[in-house]
């Protein structure tokens, strides 16, 4: 947890890094820090060792923090755990959390908003509840489709895209998605569609929309 401050030389001396390790790993909810500072890794839990990594990102005291699959490897009670957490330190600290995962039951349950991206470019973006509720991007479309809903009434007729993802170092031209697109016309071929906001704070790069 320390290594960060050792990095980037923001501690001039051991008693200010010991009192930031403190202070990141008590808001990382490993309390009291003094019973975790020299545990081994094979002596924590899955959820105290992601509490750990939290810790090494919170002692350099970030505005943004980049959460990379946070949750996918937890169980699902250390999950909630885990995503508890990051919505505190957003209160606590004032942090912007930037969460990416494929997982979009935890997008729903922890965003304020929801960039969607297909093959490096993003395709859509907006509120969560707009983007869930009212997707724009054939693509979204596709993927909350799939998305499991405990009501059967309330499911969505599935949309299975044909054939395979692209190969990122060969990209088609125009749009990206057009090869496996449900809806693309002849131009999506050609044009990469520009973004444009659909609704008030909703966005999408689709010609078809």
């Amino acid at each position: 947890v320390a290594e960060p401050l050792v990095v980037h030389r923001l501690a001039p001396n051991k008693q200010e890094r010991q009192e930031r390790v403190v202070r990141a790993l008590e808001d990382a909810g490993l309390k009291p820090a003094s019973n975790f500072m020299h545990r081994y890794p094979h002596e924590l839990s899955g959820g105290q060792r992601q509490r750990v990594v939290i810790a090494g990102a919170l002692v350099l005291e970030p505005k943004v923090l980049l959460a990379d699959e946070p949750v996918s490897m937890l169980d699902v009670s250390i999950r909630a755990e885990i995503l508890n957490l990051l919505a505190s330190l957003r209160e606590t600290r004032g942090i912007s959390v930037l969460f990416i995962t494929h997982d979009l039951g935890t997008v729903a349950y922890f965003a304020d908003r929801i960039a969607v991206m297909y093959l490096g470019r993003m395709v859509e973006q907006g509120e969560t509840l707009a983007v869930l509720e009212r997707p724009l991007h054939p693509y979204t479309k596709a993927l909350l489709s799939v998305m499991p809903v405990p009501n059967p009434r309330l499911r969505r007729e599935r949309i299975i895209l044909q054939g395979e993802t692209p190969n990122p170092i060969d990209l088609p031209s125009g749009c990206r998605f057009h090869p496996r697109c449900p809806i693309a016309q002849p131009h999506c071929q050609e044009t990469d569609p520009a973004w444009r906001e659909i609704e008030p704070h909703h966005f999408a790069a689709c010609h078809e929309v």
